[in-house]
């Protein structure tokens, strides 16, 4: 689609030819006769008797030439996103598809004076917004100015979210209200840090037979492989193993992508154990992430047996890309991808 600017004695315009007949289609009768919040405004006009759609961008600048010449701060993506939400949102009053946004920097104008993102909606449009807003994350990556970890925090914590598909405009919404850019979510922290922030024993391994360990190697301490069940019985060492490519924060990459969860199997309840999963610190895995609710999940481990449950997190919780309903304990298994909004884990024992 070419993009063309006019202007006028007046006001400067993005033109838009539709490449089909949609002179009766209900979204532009829609946007004809309503001004939409986060819109360019649009006018229809007849060139050749062919239909033109002028949008409004008097006062505005093209996004890719804003962020271009200034960089993108934390306040400018973060009132970008809101403002794709809200445009969807508010589109949705009036039967636009969300397939029918330009998510391209080039088709986004930046208001400077009121610090306001506006979108294009075009009628007819046939767009896929699930690859478009990711395509648009992955353009603005570019442009991020990479000394600004809170910025860059923020549009990593966006791709990481919107990376797969079948995500919806919601989960922007909620990441955008629980994003906390202070001292917590610097990149100082390993990936995973737990109560104790401890390093790795040394250890050795006993003769493994089905799901136990005949005997425990006598080393003088405690064998970290040990987690007592409510019979007593020793089980197998467990290890959650973290997807580095889907960490929001290439630095993080440099940390440690494995944690024993035997090492911190200390809440013992009745017969079974809980580890909980969070942004919090009181958390027994902290994951230190945004996109990550202060209690997000806990695992279950009972008789060799894993179970995950969504702490009615506000990203979810998803096995083999499929969301798990909250407050439930879901089984898992060793082959299954268990995913904490979008950061892609397994659970293996050795």
């Amino acid at each position: 689609m070419e993009r063309r600017i006019y202007q006028d004695s007046k006001t400067a315009y993005l033109i838009i030819e539709p490449e089909s007949d949609i002179s009766d289609s209900l979204s532009l009768n829609m946007m004809k006769n309503n001004k939409i919040q986060c819109l360019l405004d649009m006018e229809c006009r007849y060139v050749d008797n062919n239909l033109v759609l002028y949008y409004k961008i008097q006062g505005l600048q093209c996004m890719k030439e804003y962020i271009a010449e200034y960089n993108l701060d934390y306040n400018t993506a973060k009132q970008l996103y809101l403002d794709i939400v809200q445009a969807i949102i508010n589109g949705e009053e009036f039967f636009l598809n969300e397939n029918l946004y330009v998510l391209d920097l080039e088709y986004i104008y930046w208001d400077k004076k009121n610090k306001r993102a506006k979108l294009c909606c075009i009628p007819g449009w046939h767009g896929d917004f699930q690859q478009d807003i990711k395509k648009l994350a992955e353009d603005i990556i570019q442009y991020i100015n990479h000394s600004d970890k809170i910025s860059e925090m923020f549009i990593y914590g966006i791709y990481n979210l919107i990376a797969d598909n079948g995500f919806i405009i919601s989960y922007i919404k909620s990441y955008i209200k629980e994003f906390v850019p202070d001292e917590e979510l610097s990149g100082k922290h390993e990936i995973f840090n737990t109560k104790e922030n401890q390093k790795l024993p040394e250890y050795n391994t006993g003769t493994v037979s089905g799901t136990t360990l005949e005997e425990p190697v006598k080393t003088g301490r405690t064998n970290p492989d040990a987690v007592y069940n409510g019979y007593g019985k020793i089980t197998k060492k467990y290890m959650l193993y973290i997807d580095k490519a889907s960490l929001p924060l290439s630095n993080y990459k440099k940390g440690r992508n494995y944690i024993y969860l035997s090492d911190i199997c200390n809440n013992k309840k009745e017969n079974h154990y809980e580890i909980s999963i969070g942004r919090c610190k009181k958390c027994d895995i902290i994951l230190p992430f945004s996109i990550i609710s202060r209690y997000h999940a806990v695992i279950y481990i009972t008789d060799g047996k894993f179970y995950i449950e969504d702490t009615n997190s506000s990203n979810g919780t998803y096995i083999n890309g499929q969301k798990i309903p909250a407050n439930v304990k879901t089984l898992c298994s060793y082959t299954d991808t268990i995913s904490f909004a979008g950061i892609n884990c397994h659970i293996n024992d050795r």
